[in-house]
């Protein structure tokens, strides 16, 4: 290797090295003179993967300890791609209001190619025309508070049937229970029958599988990261099989949304709903068309999916916290049920109209989502132009990751922020519709959460019905870990033992 030390060779090292120097310099200059201000600090990124080997399992807890070294706005390269995480109230206003038209678009996933036919429902559609319209039908004609309100028959039978299971479980002989399951099926029931006019829990689909099994597994597919959403020169490859299942479990979705069409337009044929659900309102907006946007079959399996995975999945998650938080803070919980005690008595189970008078629920709820935000990082937004935010440049194209799970645990924004002490929201105007920054659960602006109503009306009766009919006892200490997803679950589901606390002696059948 004796040619490496030529005096050509060292020139030749030498003069590259001086070239790489001035042209940095140069151009640093030249942005100088210019005026333009640089991207927000961050770590340095890798070849081809950039920081994407920093996230880890739990993608949020490792962007809130990076926030801690590089600022609450931070830049990062996830693979290919400009990626800003905002992890304070102020930059998450910032970039969620003072420019939320620039970031009101969703990059584009696998998940929204496979699953959501094409990007075509309402959460991951891109802005434009197509997303406005699609998005004015889900507020106004399916998920506004009075057709909320319509449904509220539906959330109490299927909650009234959910207290009688778990009591005949411990009847029969069964000492502790799955609090998860009776969580999820309930509220998979519930959507199910607003949407479709029946339950599908034990109904067998083509290809073998069952129905809460398919909607399993479009759950998990829906949160998991996939290597060629970020490096799309490996996307070929298909890492980890994701986009194989995702095709897979979209045609067994597919066969079950167009027979439950079907089933609908012959229904209306012999005669015509007295207690009509989400699909009959849309093929009443297909009949009669519009100006606006003409219903399609495409658009109701859209929005048939967009319900399944959003309206079990968060609503499951915040209320087995909430269950969590609360036989972890004995006090809590029974203040809690004393409020209920109060307010509805012993001799009867919640009803939905009992709700709007259980303030200290209401204030479990809150802190709930505060330490266990359902989708700690919000979904991704993505910038339609370049922009200036906080002293920094943002490129076009950039994707936005708001770590509200970082806010929520902030100290500079909560005092001791990792107690569960609902009493902190008693008297607080902080909500969770999106005005509040320091609590942006669901999101906030043009891309906030259309079904925060519909969603939170479930919550709080399952939750109600949870605490005041049984009293609930668990063995050793309970655990907070988590698993990252589409939401932010516990790891392991709680196993606890309920016992019958109410003076009737079962729950009505509503």
């Amino acid at each position: 290797m004796a040619w490496l030390d030529s005096p050509v060779i060292e020139l030749g090292f030498s003069l590259i090295f001086l070239w790489i120097i001035y042209r940095f310099v140069t151009k640093n200059k030249s942005k100088s003179d210019k005026g333009e201000l640089g991207l927000p600090p961050g770590p340095r990124p890798w070849p081809l993967v950039g920081n994407l080997y920093l996230l880890g399992s739990l993608p949020h807890k490792a962007l809130a300890k990076l926030a801690t070294k590089y600022g609450p706005i931070m830049f990062l390269r996830l693979g290919s791609v400009p990626t800003v995480v905002v992890s304070s109230p102020a930059m998450a206003k910032e970039f969620l209001k003072t420019h939320d038209l620039i970031f009101a678009n969703r990059p584009p996933t696998s998940a929204g190619k496979y699953m959501a036919y094409g990007n075509r429902d309402v959460a991951q559609a891109p802005y434009g025309e197509y997303w406005r319209q699609i998005r004015k039908l889900c507020t106004i004609e399916l998920l506004s508070a009075k057709r909320t309100e319509s449904f509220r028959w539906v959330r109490e039978e299927e909650v009234s049937a959910m207290v009688r299971s778990v009591r005949e479980e411990t009847q029969h002989g069964m000492r502790f229970v799955n609090l998860r399951k009776h969580i999820c099926s309930v509220l998979l029931n519930t959507v199910c029958r607003m949407f479709a006019g029946r339950s599908y829990s034990e109904h067998q689909l083509s290809r073998g599988q069952e129905f809460s099994q398919m909607v399993a597994e479009m759950m998990h597919l829906a949160g998991v990261i996939v290597p060629g959403d970020f490096v799309p020169s490996l996307a070929f490859l298909d890492l980890g099989g994701y986009c194989r299942r995702m095709q897979a479990i979209s045609k067994v979705f597919d066969e079950f949304a167009e027979k439950l069409i079907d089933e609908h337009i012959q229904r209306r044929r012999t005669k015509k709903s007295e207690e009509p659900d989400i699909v009959d309102v849309m093929l009443d907006m297909a009949e009669i068309g519009s100006a606006e946007i003409q219903v399609s079959r495409v658009h109701i399996k859209a929005i048939i999916m967009d319900m399944l995975i959003a309206g079990v999945e968060t609503s499951t998650t915040t209320i087995e916290w909430a269950m969590t938080e609360l036989l972890r803070n004995p006090q809590a919980m029974s203040k809690a049920q004393q409020e209920i005690e109060l307010k509805v008595g012993k001799d009867r189970i919640v009803r939905e109209s009992d709700l709007a008078n259980l303030d200290y629920l209401r204030c479990v709820v809150k802190e709930t989502l505060r330490l266990h935000a359902p989708a700690p990082l919000l979904m991704a937004h993505e910038s339609t132009q370049g922009c200036n935010v906080g002293g920094y440049h943002i490129p076009p194209k950039t994707r936005l990751f708001v770590n509200v799970w970082a806010i929520g645990r902030d100290e500079r924004v909560w005092e001791d922020p990792l107690e569960f002490k609902p009493e902190r929201f008693t008297d607080s105007s902080i909500d969770v519709n999106g005005h509040h920054f320091e609590l942006l659960s669901f999101g906030t602006g043009r891309r906030g959460c259309p079904g925060i109503y519909m969603g939170l009306s479930s919550v709080y009766l399952v939750l109600a019905q949870l605490i005041h009919c049984f009293h609930w006892n668990v063995e050793g200490d309970l655990d907070r870990e988590e698993m990252f997803g589409l939401t932010l679950p516990k790891k392991f589901p709680i196993s606890a033992f309920p016992s019958w606390r109410l003076t009737i002696d079962d729950p009505p059948k509503c």
